[in-house]
């Protein structure tokens, strides 16, 4: 065989492989291509300003200031939780699932600066078709504002009022929501997960808007309020987090958890760099959540207004909560997203 030849026929099997490699290989018609050009991005970002200004418009979300009051004064009402399920799912549909799940929320406002609505949105996760769990940081949050509404936005573009605020608690950070018009796919709260066990995680770290990564449950731990107790107890179980070694980062807070079953079994609320001092760089950076046995207890309790009055007026006496992720603007639509 002379050396052209071999070289041609180098050529073709190298050709083989390449096309048999797009074949194997080629994005699922099912999986979504996320357009992060900045036009793309801008694009996205005034397609749900400009939908959340007419639900302004029409006086349907609650405003910042209404928000700030049903913190101090929830407005409870019964959530008919899901039951847990237990088949594992292949890893292709803990993907889909956890995509479809996964929403926005925050809010759409007018800054100090300027006349233009801009964006505020971290994550959220429906627990009912018109409830919503987050982070209690996300709907409390110390963006400046002049005027700002509470919305939810999915992944198809459609955008929803938050009517209320059902509960909350600053100290387990997180807290209930009530949408409107909404019927979101919610997932079951699973609070029997056990160290190690597969985790999965669908968010917008720093803006990067549709991120999945898997990882596992690293521990169960109290924080430092609180050493131990009875885990059904409400008081208790809001001192409660675990370590996830999913992938997050600004952005992601209120971004469930999932298992292979696809239940909830946590939300993202902070992450936090180890070091031995400010000089020199995280040895270890720790991804903590709020697990799904506390989220279950504060919407089991949302059924008792006077549970959730005892609670409110409980950490209204205990002081302010430090909010877990400091606000850092995250590389989202236009610069201007920057979700907690």
């Amino acid at each position: 065989m002379n050396v052209n030849s071999a070289y041609r026929i180098g050529i073709l099997c190298a050709s083989l492989i390449l096309t048999q490699s797009h074949t194997v290989f080629a994005q699922g018609v099912d999986t979504p291509i996320v357009d992060m050009s900045p036009a793309g991005l801008k694009k996205a970002e005034q397609a749900i300003i400009e939908k959340a200004r007419q639900l302004i418009k029409d006086q349907k979300p609650i405003s910042r200031d209404e928000v700030k009051k049903q913190l101090l004064q929830p407005k409870p009402q019964a959530v008919a939780l899901l039951p847990v399920k237990t088949a594992a799912l292949p890893l292709e549909e803990v993907s889909t699932l956890a995509r479809k799940s996964n929403l926005r929320v925050g809010y759409c406002y007018l800054c100090e600066r300027c006349d233009n609505w801009h964006l505020n949105l971290a994550g959220g996760y429906a627990i009912a078709e018109d409830v919503v769990a987050t982070c209690d940081h996300v709907i409390n949050s110390a963006t400046a504002m002049r005027e700002g509404y509470l919305i939810i936005a999915d992944h198809d573009g459609n955008v929803f009022p938050v009517t209320a605020v059902i509960a909350r608690s600053a100290a387990m950070d997180a807290a209930i929501l009530k949408v409107a018009d909404a019927k979101f796919l919610p997932l079951p709260l699973n609070g029997k997960v056990k160290q190690g066990a597969s985790a999965f995680c669908y968010s917008s770290p720093m803006g990067q808007h549709g991120y999945f990564s898997d990882g596992i449950v690293n521990r169960f731990y109290w924080n430092g309020k609180y050493q131990g107790g009875e885990l059904e107890k409400l008081d208790v179980a809001r001192h409660l987090r675990v370590n996830f070694s999913t992938d997050w980062a600004p952005g992601s807070s209120g971004s469930a958890v999932v298992d292979q079953a696809g239940n909830a079994i946590g939300h993202v609320s902070e992450i936090s760099g180890m070091s031995k001092n400010r000089e020199t760089s995280a040895y270890l950076m720790v991804h903590i959540g709020i697990p799904a046995q506390a989220i279950r207890l504060l919407a089991e309790a949302a059924s008792n207004p006077e549970e959730i009055t005892r609670l409110a007026t409980l950490e209204a006496k205990e002081g302010p909560s430090k909010t877990p992720i400091p606000k850092q603007k995250a590389a989202a639509p236009g610069g201007k997203d920057d979700g907690e």
